[in-house]
């Protein structure tokens, strides 16, 4: 069975990194290209020249075109080479593959997998992008030598805040709360709710910033309602909704902030993780989104990525269910995710041609999920 989902839209660059010098990222074992025309327009392609097969990044784009560093030929947008001392023939047979761009939430998305498949609408939604009462705080890339699948599930088993992230971003309590799976389609949903609990430190200072009436006189100390809703849509995005709220008010009045996690393979063994978070804008000052920023990325590279490295250094191959885990019942939404990437990969393998996948299901901000989780 393949490894991967190739009929799938994969985060593959934040857009700041893809400009007018080429870009080579590994993406599902493929060497990729990527560089931007002279209008802004990102392309992406096979890195190899099909001449003597050197990566086409060692060269320059040149206008709209990459030249090869070995021997100089061109190619266009369209991977057709385009130098006078390629034959008629040549071109025709020898043009490099080219894959489908769509530029979205400050990333570069990519479709791996048949191009007349590859329909925009698919690419989930975060729509705190574009909200007025949120700012984007921080983002970030983190490289982990792991299967991706294991990102995945750390993400949608988010009880591990109190043992990894003890000593950064977490209370404590989140293994106090109560947690709910549910899933829409091939849409996993997979939330904690912790009522009447200390605020988590990454809250403390922004409760004490807010102009709202409900928030009046908060300390840093202050009781509160506190969530985390995840929502898993194939194959690799997720959308966090984490927030606080006055204690007993059914998260009225709330100070959050979403994410997006966007988890890419590299390798069998090895993940390109995406990572980008917003929060209630309160007018806070630059010293503390820098500082809050500084704590994230020890959350996600010094204490999630050992963990998960140490994880599959501990398996004997990628596949997880060959290691026959124990199952908690906050597993549940890992293991619904899981089951649905497997399903769909088993679909493209069976029909020959990938399987479309469905859209993914709407989220707003701040919403309460449905009555109808269960764990089962």
């Amino acid at each position: 069975m393949a490894k991967f989902l190739e009929n799938a839209w994969y985060v593959a660059a934040w857009s700041g990194e893809v400009g007018r010098t080429p870009l080579p990222r590994t993406l599902l074992e493929r060497a990729v290209l990527f560089y931007r025309l002279e209008d802004g327009t990102p392309v992406a392609m096979q890195d190899r020249c099909p001449h003597r097969f050197v990566p086409l990044s060692k060269g320059e784009v040149r206008g709209n075109e990459i030249m090869c560093g070995y021997h100089g030929l061109t190619f266009d947008q369209a991977g057709r080479c385009t130098h006078r001392r390629a034959t008629d023939i040549a071109r025709e047979r020898f043009c490099v593959p080219t894959y489908v761009l769509e530029e979205r939430y400050g990333a570069i998305w990519i479709w791996m997998g048949e191009s007349g498949l590859a329909d925009p609408d698919l690419i989930p939604r975060f729509d705190f992008f574009d909200s007025p009462t949120h700012i984007v705080a921080g983002q970030g890339l983190t490289y982990i030598k792991a299967n991706y699948t294991l990102e995945i599930d750390n993400l949608l088993d988010l009880s591990h805040l109190d043992f990894v992230h003890a000593k950064t971003i977490s209370n404590g309590k989140v293994t106090e709360g109560r947690y709910n799976v549910y899933q829409k389609g091939n849409t996993v949903h997979s939330d904690w709710f912790i009522p009447a609990t200390v605020a988590p430190r990454q809250f403390a200072d922004l409760i004490t910033m807010s102009n709202d009436r409900r928030w009046e006189g908060a300390k840093r100390d202050m009781i509160v309602d506190h969530w985390l809703d995840m929502r898993w849509d194939a194959p690799g995005s997720l959308f966090l909704d984490v927030g606080v709220a006055p204690a007993g008010t059914d998260r009225k009045c709330p100070i959050d902030m979403p994410q997006a996690h966007f988890v890419t393979p590299e390798t069998e063994y090895s993940t390109h993780y995406f990572w980008i978070y917003s929060m209630t804008a309160l007018g806070q000052p630059e010293a503390l989104l820098d500082g809050f920023l500084d704590i994230v990325k020890i959350a996600f590279d010094q204490e999630d990525r050992p963990m998960i490295e140490a994880q599959q250094g501990a398996m004997k191959s990628a596949d997880f269910w060959v290691e026959q885990p124990m199952i908690l019942a906050e597993d549940s939404g890992a293991v619904r995710a899981r089951r649905v990437l497997d399903k769909l990969i088993r679909e493209e393998n069976r029909a020959g041609e990938p399987a479309k996948p469905p859209a993914p299901e709407p989220r707003s901000l701040s919403t309460a999920a449905p009555d109808e989780r269960n764990l089962a």
